[in-house]
């Protein structure tokens, strides 16, 4: 085979709308596209063919552009968070990869099916043993609420990157709790996850690898500027907002400022987690640190990867430049498909001498 042939198709959801929840979430939803043009640039400059496939109508039309790609030289960059405005409906496009025969970075459609569930995931997490927060799931706005502690927050079960989630998601009453339970319901369209707020500090661990996992330095949500301790959270407007007051005073540190045991507590719990869920080549595990234990609260299959967003914050404190970081990714994911000579071989790095500079060479890879 010529290695000529062989290339990466990257595969990103391009959304006009979203499918549930307020009309500003469109800011998050929209920002994966806007990634993944840095992402196809980036590659470019690696030296990788590439080709990009926006994902968006009906799975027909996603798996008519598939088809145009030969499966036996095409290796597929994963970077659909959802499709038609639905986070979970990022299943459905992983899954269409899959049974088209492709190979793919990043989790399983399984895979992602559990980390998208706020409830399953955390069931997993409670099956190893992992600290996560208590829960209930709330189908209804009038169950009975079985919780022991207050303050809780109400999130929905299926979204991410903070949709839904305000200043109010905190709440320290049944009425509180059952006016946000309501609302996500109506405007989300799916149940509501009440769980434990716990009050202390927010870190963010980035995990890359598959047989040995390993961690890069843990980042923090610095919420010292603000001083009522309910809301030190990372709402919507908080994440995407630049106006807001959150957005402009939660600073994040990274590395975080942790003793040696507590950097080992928190990388361990993600680790496990990472492993627990089943997660491959990457992904971020974000963490509630009091009192000594890591409470997981959530996990991310795909991880932002736009160039000022956390995972390439902490590969940045580890000394790996942002096209280093997006080579490690594509590389520990072709070596556990078994395709990293058919990518990578000594005549790619004759051709493309810049996919191969001297500055990449001390990545150690697992």
């Amino acid at each position: 085979m010529d290695i000529d042939d062989s290339q990466i198709a990257l595969v990103y959801n391009l959304e006009n709308s979203s499918g549930n929840g307020e009309p500003g979430d469109l800011v998050a939803i929209q920002e994966t596209t806007a990634t993944a043009q840095i992402l196809f640039k980036t590659i470019v400059g690696l030296g990788f063919r590439v080709v990009k496939i926006s994902a968006h109508g009906s799975l027909d039309e996603l798996a008519g552009k598939l088809r145009r790609l030969p499966t036996r030289n095409t290796f597929i960059f994963n970077y659909c968070d959802g499709f038609n405005g639905l986070n979970s409906a990022a299943v459905q496009v992983a899954k269409l990869i899959e049974d088209m025969g492709f190979g793919h970075t990043g989790a399983t459609s399984d895979v992602i099916a559990l980390c998208v569930d706020k409830v399953k995931s955390k069931e997993r997490l409670l099956e190893h043993g992992i600290p996560t927060p208590p829960y209930q799931l709330f189908v209804d706005p009038d169950e009975n609420f079985d919780l022991s502690d207050f303050p809780v927050i109400v999130k929905p079960q299926m979204e991410d990157a903070s949709m839904g989630i305000a200043l109010d998601s905190v709440a320290t009453s049944v009425d509180e709790v059952r006016r946000k339970v309501r609302f996500i319901i109506e405007h989300y369209n799916q149940p509501a996850v009440v769980e434990e707020f716990i009050s202390g500090r927010e870190l963010a661990v980035s995990v890359w690898g598959n047989r040995s996992p390993s961690a890069l330095p843990i980042s923090e949500d610095d919420y010292s500027n603000i001083q009522n301790p309910l809301h030190h959270l990372l709402t919507y407007d908080a994440k995407w907002n630049p106006e807001s007051f959150y957005f402009q005073n939660i600073d994040v540190l990274c590395p975080a400022n942790l003793t040696v045991t507590e950097h080992e507590q928190v990388e361990q719990a993600a680790i496990q987690a990472y492993k627990a869920v089943g997660l491959r080549d990457f992904g971020r595990v974000d963490i509630r640190f009091r009192s000594g234990i890591p409470y997981v609260i959530d996990i991310n299959e795909l991880p932002d990867l736009s160039e000022d967003s956390g995972f390439p914050n902490s590969s940045r404190a580890a000394g790996i430049s942002y096209a280093q970081m997006v080579r490690r990714i594509i590389e520990i994911a072709l070596r556990r498909e078994g395709l990293y000579d058919q990518y990578c071989n000594t005549e790619r790095r004759r051709r493309h001498p810049v996919y191969y500079q001297k500055q990449f060479q001390d990545v150690q890879f697992h």
